[in-house]
């Protein structure tokens, strides 16, 4: 699947990337759901901040991030972002909304509906 994504969220989700600790964890919904959950509580109850690590993106959906922000095609403000399965749309999605980038996230909802079409 191939998805049209605007180029602001591209750079946005690989800016976040990159400004990850080399100790992130690979990404599993499960516990990022579980994490933006209980993270308030957390915050309002612990004295010290938690400890576990953010969640890191897939590897093969930053190397298509990457490759989608290097080509120097635009489609209607956006850029191509593919060949990846939808799985790995709705792990990119999740993993905006893990990462609190709503706008994004809702960006590459938007991209999957259009593309299914």
């Amino acid at each position: 699947m191939v998805v049209t994504l605007p180029i602001g969220t591209i750079k946005r989700i690989l800016d976040r990337v990159s400004s990850l600790p080399e100790q992130a964890s690979e990404f599993i919904l499960g516990e990022a759901l579980a994490r933006i959950l209980t993270r308030d509580d957390i915050e309002t109850t612990s004295p010290t901040p938690a400890t576990k690590s953010l969640p890191k993106l897939p590897q093969n959906i930053v190397s298509a991030l990457e490759k989608a922000r290097d080509d120097k095609t635009l489609i209607d403000g956006g850029k191509h972002v593919g060949h990846l399965g939808h799985y790995d749309f709705m792990t990119l999605r999740d993993w905006c909304r893990a990462m609190r980038l709503g706008s994004d996230a809702a960006a590459v909802e938007a991209a999957v509906v259009a593309a299914s079409k």
